[in-house]
Protein backbone atom coordinates (compact mmCIF):
# COMPACT_ATOMS: atom_id res chain seq x y z
CA UNK A 1 0.00 0.00 0.00
CA UNK A 2 1.29 3.33 -1.29
CA UNK A 3 2.14 6.21 1.17
CA UNK A 4 -0.32 8.41 0.68
CA UNK A 5 -3.31 5.80 1.00
CA UNK A 6 -1.74 4.63 4.19
CA UNK A 7 -1.65 8.15 5.58
CA UNK A 8 -5.23 8.72 4.23
CA UNK A 9 -6.71 5.81 6.08
CA UNK A 10 -4.87 6.98 9.23
CA UNK A 11 -6.51 10.90 9.17
CA UNK A 12 -9.61 9.15 8.43
CA UNK A 13 -9.40 6.67 11.24
CA UNK A 14 -8.67 9.56 13.45
CA UNK A 15 -11.83 11.47 12.34
CA UNK A 16 -13.72 8.69 12.66
CA UNK A 17 -12.46 8.19 16.12
CA UNK A 18 -13.12 11.82 16.54
CA UNK A 19 -16.67 11.61 15.32
CA UNK A 20 -17.79 8.57 17.61
CA UNK A 21 -16.48 10.17 21.07
CA UNK A 22 -18.04 13.39 20.28
CA UNK A 23 -21.37 11.85 19.16
CA UNK A 24 -20.85 9.95 22.10
CA UNK A 25 -20.34 12.39 24.89
CA UNK A 26 -23.58 15.07 23.40
CA UNK A 27 -25.89 11.86 22.94
CA UNK A 28 -28.05 12.68 25.85
CA UNK A 29 -28.14 16.32 24.36
CA UNK A 30 -29.05 15.87 20.97
CA UNK A 31 -31.27 13.34 20.93
CA UNK A 32 -33.44 14.35 24.57
CA UNK A 33 -33.84 17.56 21.71
CA UNK A 34 -34.62 15.89 18.58
CA UNK A 35 -37.52 13.43 21.11
CA UNK A 36 -38.61 16.48 22.39
CA UNK A 37 -38.79 18.07 19.23
CA UNK A 38 -40.70 14.87 17.65
CA UNK A 39 -43.02 14.95 20.92
CA UNK A 40 -44.01 18.15 20.35
CA UNK A 41 -45.58 17.24 16.99
CA UNK A 42 -47.03 14.03 18.32
CA UNK A 43 -48.77 15.93 21.37
CA UNK A 44 -50.32 18.23 18.35
CA UNK A 45 -51.43 15.54 16.36
CA UNK A 46 -53.04 13.79 18.93
CA UNK A 47 -54.67 16.42 20.95
CA UNK A 48 -56.76 17.70 17.60
CA UNK A 49 -60.11 16.60 19.09
CA UNK A 50 -63.44 18.31 18.89
CA UNK A 51 -64.74 20.26 22.32
CA UNK A 52 -67.38 16.98 22.26
CA UNK A 53 -64.94 13.90 22.36
CA UNK A 54 -63.33 16.12 25.16
CA UNK A 55 -66.08 16.77 27.39
CA UNK A 56 -67.06 13.03 26.87
CA UNK A 57 -63.44 12.10 27.89
CA UNK A 58 -63.58 14.88 31.04
CA UNK A 59 -67.04 13.88 31.94
CA UNK A 60 -65.81 9.84 32.28
CA UNK A 61 -63.08 10.89 34.41
CA UNK A 62 -64.55 12.89 36.85
CA UNK A 63 -67.29 9.96 37.34
CA UNK A 64 -64.03 7.69 37.89
CA UNK A 65 -62.83 10.71 40.26
CA UNK A 66 -66.32 10.91 42.27
CA UNK A 67 -65.46 7.01 42.99
CA UNK A 68 -62.15 8.09 44.60
CA UNK A 69 -63.87 10.32 46.37
CA UNK A 70 -66.14 8.40 48.19
CA UNK A 71 -64.25 5.39 48.69
CA UNK A 72 -60.61 6.32 48.68
CA UNK A 73 -57.62 6.20 46.86
CA UNK A 74 -55.44 2.88 46.18
CA UNK A 75 -52.17 4.10 44.28
CA UNK A 76 -50.98 1.11 42.23
CA UNK A 77 -47.92 -0.68 42.55
CA UNK A 78 -44.60 1.17 42.22
CA UNK A 79 -44.36 2.61 38.55
CA UNK A 80 -40.51 2.25 38.46
CA UNK A 81 -39.12 -1.52 37.79
CA UNK A 82 -36.71 -2.82 35.83
CA UNK A 83 -38.70 -4.53 32.99
CA UNK A 84 -37.74 -3.95 29.39
CA UNK A 85 -40.55 -1.46 28.23
CA UNK A 86 -42.30 -3.40 24.99
CA UNK A 87 -42.34 -1.49 21.45
CA UNK A 88 -45.99 -0.26 20.68
CA UNK A 89 -47.83 1.17 18.05
CA UNK A 90 -47.95 5.20 17.25
CA UNK A 91 -51.84 4.57 17.86
CA UNK A 92 -51.34 3.21 21.39
CA UNK A 93 -49.40 6.53 22.17
CA UNK A 94 -52.19 8.17 20.58
CA UNK A 95 -55.07 6.40 22.05
CA UNK A 96 -53.44 7.02 25.88
CA UNK A 97 -51.93 10.68 25.51
CA UNK A 98 -54.39 13.21 27.64
CA UNK A 99 -52.46 16.47 27.17
CA UNK A 100 -49.40 17.32 28.83
CA UNK A 101 -47.23 18.61 31.33
CA UNK A 102 -45.35 22.00 31.47
CA UNK A 103 -43.17 23.06 33.98
CA UNK A 104 -42.04 26.63 32.88
CA UNK A 105 -39.25 26.98 35.61
CA UNK A 106 -37.75 24.11 33.71
CA UNK A 107 -38.69 24.76 30.48
CA UNK A 108 -40.42 21.46 29.95
CA UNK A 109 -42.84 20.05 28.21
CA UNK A 110 -43.88 16.69 28.10
CA UNK A 111 -46.90 13.89 27.23
CA UNK A 112 -49.10 13.15 29.62
CA UNK A 113 -50.60 9.05 29.41
CA UNK A 114 -53.70 8.29 31.47
CA UNK A 115 -52.65 5.37 32.46
CA UNK A 116 -49.10 3.90 33.92
CA UNK A 117 -46.95 1.32 32.41
CA UNK A 118 -43.02 0.30 31.09
CA UNK A 119 -43.99 1.94 27.07
CA UNK A 120 -45.62 4.93 28.31
CA UNK A 121 -43.07 5.87 30.88
CA UNK A 122 -39.84 5.33 28.09
CA UNK A 123 -41.55 8.45 26.67
CA UNK A 124 -43.71 10.92 29.37
CA UNK A 125 -45.59 11.31 32.16
CA UNK A 126 -48.11 8.88 33.21
CA UNK A 127 -51.14 9.14 35.31
CA UNK A 128 -50.88 6.57 38.55
CA UNK A 129 -53.45 4.14 38.38
CA UNK A 130 -56.24 4.16 41.64
CA UNK A 131 -55.95 7.78 41.85
CA UNK A 132 -57.46 10.95 40.53
CA UNK A 133 -57.26 11.51 36.85
CA UNK A 134 -55.75 15.11 36.26
CA UNK A 135 -59.17 17.28 35.34
CA UNK A 136 -59.21 19.38 38.53
CA UNK A 137 -61.87 19.60 41.43
CA UNK A 138 -62.23 19.49 45.11
CA UNK A 139 -61.36 16.56 47.20
CA UNK A 140 -59.07 15.24 43.86
CA UNK A 141 -55.59 14.01 44.46
CA UNK A 142 -53.83 12.95 40.81
CA UNK A 143 -50.00 11.38 41.00
CA UNK A 144 -48.31 11.97 37.71
CA UNK A 145 -44.73 9.91 37.47
CA UNK A 146 -42.15 10.14 34.88
CA UNK A 147 -38.15 9.13 34.27
CA UNK A 148 -35.50 10.80 35.75
CA UNK A 149 -31.88 10.08 33.70
CA UNK A 150 -33.02 8.12 31.00
CA UNK A 151 -29.99 8.65 28.02
CA UNK A 152 -32.64 9.74 25.49
CA UNK A 153 -35.13 11.92 27.30
CA UNK A 154 -35.17 14.63 30.04
CA UNK A 155 -38.73 14.07 31.49
CA UNK A 156 -38.25 14.50 35.46
CA UNK A 157 -34.65 14.33 35.32
CA UNK A 158 -34.43 18.30 36.54
CA UNK A 159 -37.33 17.80 39.13
CA UNK A 160 -35.07 18.36 42.45
CA UNK A 161 -34.86 22.13 41.41
CA UNK A 162 -38.48 22.56 41.75
CA UNK A 163 -38.86 24.65 44.94
CA UNK A 164 -41.66 25.67 47.12
CA UNK A 165 -44.06 28.03 45.46
CA UNK A 166 -42.53 26.80 42.14
CA UNK A 167 -45.55 26.72 39.28
CA UNK A 168 -46.15 23.54 37.43
CA UNK A 169 -48.79 23.16 34.84
CA UNK A 170 -51.51 20.23 32.94
CA UNK A 171 -52.89 20.54 30.02
CA UNK A 172 -55.46 18.01 29.81
CA UNK A 173 -58.51 17.76 27.15
CA UNK A 174 -57.85 21.39 26.23
CA UNK A 175 -58.06 22.75 29.06
CA UNK A 176 -55.06 24.20 31.41
CA UNK A 177 -54.99 23.69 35.20
CA UNK A 178 -52.25 25.41 37.42
CA UNK A 179 -50.55 24.16 40.61
CA UNK A 180 -48.24 25.52 42.91
CA UNK A 181 -45.72 23.75 45.17
CA UNK A 182 -46.73 23.30 48.24
CA UNK A 183 -44.70 20.27 49.63
CA UNK A 184 -41.80 18.34 48.58
CA UNK A 185 -40.68 14.87 50.12
CA UNK A 186 -38.34 11.71 49.48
CA UNK A 187 -40.06 8.55 50.58
CA UNK A 188 -39.22 4.84 49.85
CA UNK A 189 -40.90 3.25 47.07
CA UNK A 190 -43.25 1.81 48.95
CA UNK A 191 -44.35 4.48 50.95
CA UNK A 192 -48.05 5.73 49.41
CA UNK A 193 -49.12 7.75 53.01
CA UNK A 194 -49.47 10.84 51.41
CA UNK A 195 -50.94 10.05 48.41
CA UNK A 196 -54.37 10.51 49.89
CA UNK A 197 -57.24 12.43 48.99
CA UNK A 198 -57.83 15.73 50.96
CA UNK A 199 -61.34 17.32 51.46
CA UNK A 200 -61.81 20.24 49.26
CA UNK A 201 -58.60 20.25 47.72
CA UNK A 202 -57.25 19.80 44.32
CA UNK A 203 -54.02 18.61 44.49
CA UNK A 204 -51.18 16.76 42.14
CA UNK A 205 -47.70 14.90 43.27
CA UNK A 206 -45.16 14.32 40.50
CA UNK A 207 -43.43 11.38 41.22
CA UNK A 208 -39.80 10.27 39.82
CA UNK A 209 -36.52 8.52 41.14
CA UNK A 210 -33.89 9.66 43.84
CA UNK A 211 -31.05 9.67 44.17
CA UNK A 212 -30.09 10.33 40.90
CA UNK A 213 -29.22 7.02 39.24
CA UNK A 214 -29.08 5.18 42.29
CA UNK A 215 -33.13 5.07 42.62
CA UNK A 216 -33.81 3.63 45.82
CA UNK A 217 -35.92 6.80 46.99
CA UNK A 218 -39.29 8.24 45.19
CA UNK A 219 -39.29 12.11 45.06
CA UNK A 220 -42.97 13.90 45.87
CA UNK A 221 -43.51 17.00 44.48
CA UNK A 222 -46.91 18.06 45.19
CA UNK A 223 -48.77 21.47 44.10
CA UNK A 224 -52.33 22.98 44.92
CA UNK A 225 -54.59 24.21 42.60
CA UNK A 226 -54.91 28.14 41.55
CA UNK A 227 -56.23 30.28 39.26
CA UNK A 228 -54.46 30.17 35.86
CA UNK A 229 -53.46 33.71 35.69
CA UNK A 230 -52.33 35.98 33.25
CA UNK A 231 -48.55 36.31 34.98
CA UNK A 232 -48.77 32.57 34.77
CA UNK A 233 -49.62 32.41 31.49
CA UNK A 234 -46.31 34.93 30.86
CA UNK A 235 -44.05 32.31 32.82
CA UNK A 236 -45.37 29.21 30.73
CA UNK A 237 -44.40 31.11 27.35
CA UNK A 238 -40.99 32.27 28.77
CA UNK A 239 -40.52 28.76 29.70
CA UNK A 240 -41.57 27.29 26.14
CA UNK A 241 -39.39 29.89 24.05
CA UNK A 242 -36.89 29.01 26.38
CA UNK A 243 -37.42 25.00 25.68
CA UNK A 244 -37.14 25.90 21.52
CA UNK A 245 -34.60 28.29 21.87
CA UNK A 246 -32.14 25.53 23.30
CA UNK A 247 -33.80 22.68 21.10
CA UNK A 248 -33.25 24.57 17.61
CA UNK A 249 -29.80 25.65 18.99
CA UNK A 250 -28.76 22.07 19.66
CA UNK A 251 -30.42 21.01 16.70
CA UNK A 252 -28.33 23.93 14.62
CA UNK A 253 -24.98 22.77 16.58
CA UNK A 254 -25.14 18.91 15.75
CA UNK A 255 -25.88 20.36 11.80
CA UNK A 256 -22.88 22.24 12.03
CA UNK A 257 -20.97 19.94 13.37
CA UNK A 258 -21.96 17.44 10.74
CA UNK A 259 -21.51 20.01 8.48
CA UNK A 260 -17.76 20.56 9.51
CA UNK A 261 -17.15 17.02 9.60
CA UNK A 262 -17.83 16.39 6.01
CA UNK A 263 -16.14 19.36 5.17
CA UNK A 264 -13.50 17.46 6.62
CA UNK A 265 -13.52 14.35 4.96
CA UNK A 266 -13.99 16.43 1.68
CA UNK A 267 -11.19 18.02 2.29
CA UNK A 268 -9.16 14.45 2.98
CA UNK A 269 -9.96 13.00 0.09
CA UNK A 270 -9.41 16.13 -2.46
CA UNK A 271 -6.27 16.44 -1.02
CA UNK A 272 -5.41 12.69 -1.83
CA UNK A 273 -6.79 12.74 -4.70
CA UNK A 274 -4.76 15.84 -5.72
CA UNK A 275 -1.54 14.46 -4.54
CA UNK A 276 -2.11 11.45 -6.30
CA UNK A 277 -1.34 13.42 -9.61
CA UNK A 278 2.01 14.44 -9.65
CA UNK A 279 3.87 17.14 -12.56
CA UNK A 280 7.52 18.49 -13.20
CA UNK A 281 8.83 21.21 -10.43
CA UNK A 282 10.79 23.80 -12.96
CA UNK A 283 12.66 26.83 -12.30
CA UNK A 284 15.38 28.76 -14.33
CA UNK A 285 18.03 29.84 -12.29
CA UNK A 286 21.06 32.90 -12.36
CA UNK A 287 23.95 33.07 -10.92
CA UNK A 288 23.98 29.34 -9.45
CA UNK A 289 26.29 27.04 -9.94
CA UNK A 290 26.49 23.01 -11.38
CA UNK A 291 27.86 22.23 -7.83
CA UNK A 292 24.58 23.63 -5.89
CA UNK A 293 22.31 20.87 -4.40
CA UNK A 294 18.62 22.40 -4.31
CA UNK A 295 16.15 20.28 -1.66
CA UNK A 296 12.77 19.96 -1.47
CA UNK A 297 10.47 20.26 1.87
CA UNK A 298 7.30 20.82 2.93
CA UNK A 299 5.18 24.09 2.74
CA UNK A 300 6.77 25.16 6.15
CA UNK A 301 10.17 23.98 5.23
CA UNK A 302 10.63 21.69 8.52
CA UNK A 303 10.06 18.26 6.88
CA UNK A 304 11.72 17.28 3.97
CA UNK A 305 10.73 15.62 1.02
CA UNK A 306 12.25 12.16 0.41
CA UNK A 307 13.20 10.30 -2.43
CA UNK A 308 14.65 6.38 -1.90
CA UNK A 309 14.26 6.96 1.76
CA UNK A 310 16.66 10.47 1.55
CA UNK A 311 16.22 14.27 1.17
CA UNK A 312 15.37 14.81 -2.44
CA UNK A 313 18.05 17.45 -3.85
CA UNK A 314 18.43 18.47 -7.67
CA UNK A 315 20.99 20.37 -9.13
CA UNK A 316 20.97 22.73 -12.08
CA UNK A 317 21.02 21.18 -15.50
CA UNK A 318 23.31 22.33 -18.78
CA UNK A 319 19.91 24.62 -19.39
CA UNK A 320 20.26 26.32 -16.28
CA UNK A 321 17.46 25.12 -15.28
CA UNK A 322 16.60 22.91 -11.64
CA UNK A 323 13.98 20.24 -12.10
CA UNK A 324 12.15 18.39 -9.53
CA UNK A 325 10.58 15.56 -11.13
CA UNK A 326 7.38 13.64 -10.63
CA UNK A 327 6.31 15.31 -7.72
CA UNK A 328 2.46 15.35 -6.09
CA UNK A 329 0.29 18.32 -6.34
CA UNK A 330 1.11 20.16 -3.25
CA UNK A 331 2.59 23.43 -1.55
CA UNK A 332 6.48 23.24 -1.15
CA UNK A 333 9.18 25.04 0.21
CA UNK A 334 12.84 25.22 -2.31
CA UNK A 335 15.94 25.55 -0.06
CA UNK A 336 19.70 25.86 -1.13
CA UNK A 337 21.59 24.01 2.17
CA UNK A 338 19.54 25.94 4.98
CA UNK A 339 18.39 28.74 3.09
CA UNK A 340 14.85 29.26 2.34
CA UNK A 341 14.13 30.68 -0.94
CA UNK A 342 10.89 30.51 -2.40
CA UNK A 343 7.35 28.61 -1.49
CA UNK A 344 4.99 27.51 -3.85
CA UNK A 345 1.54 25.36 -4.62
CA UNK A 346 1.04 23.01 -7.78
CA UNK A 347 -1.85 23.91 -9.43
CA UNK A 348 -4.33 21.50 -11.14
CA UNK A 349 -4.13 24.12 -13.62
CA UNK A 350 -0.62 23.43 -14.38
CA UNK A 351 0.73 26.35 -12.94
CA UNK A 352 2.84 26.87 -10.15
CA UNK A 353 1.51 29.57 -7.38
CA UNK A 354 3.88 31.84 -5.77
CA UNK A 355 2.94 31.99 -2.02
CA UNK A 356 6.15 33.72 -0.55
CA UNK A 357 10.15 34.64 -1.96
CA UNK A 358 12.98 35.09 0.51
CA UNK A 359 14.00 37.94 -1.02
CA UNK A 360 17.11 38.65 1.30
CA UNK A 361 18.78 35.31 -0.85
CA UNK A 362 16.78 35.39 -4.16
CA UNK A 363 15.12 37.70 -6.37
CA UNK A 364 12.05 36.15 -8.36
CA UNK A 365 11.69 37.27 -12.25
CA UNK A 366 8.29 35.73 -13.73
CA UNK A 367 8.17 35.45 -17.72
CA UNK A 368 4.96 33.85 -18.53
CA UNK A 369 4.49 31.00 -16.91
CA UNK A 370 8.65 30.45 -16.61
CA UNK A 371 10.01 31.34 -13.21
CA UNK A 372 13.14 32.37 -12.92
CA UNK A 373 15.26 32.42 -9.52
CA UNK A 374 18.03 34.87 -9.51
CA UNK A 375 20.36 33.92 -6.90
CA UNK A 376 22.16 36.97 -5.00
Amino acid sequence: MKKQTKQLISKLMVLLLFVAGVFTMTYPFYVNELNNFLDQKRMESSLKKNQAEYEAERQRMREENEQFKNSGMYPGADPFNEEEAQTVSEEYYQQHMIGKVNIPKLALEIPLFDTTNNELLEIGATVLQGTSYPVGGGSTHSVISAHRGLPQRELFTHLPKLTIGDIFLLEVLDEILAYKVREIEVVEPHETSSLKIIAEKDLVTLVTCTPYMINSHRLLVTGERIPYSPEIQIEKDKGNQARKLKQWLIILSVVLLVLLILIVFAVLVRNYRRRKKTRDLIFTIKNGTATQLFGLYNYAGKKPKLRNKKLYQESINSESQLIFNNIPMDSYTIKLEEEWLIRVKLSSKKLVIVKKVNHRVVQLEQKGKELVLVIK
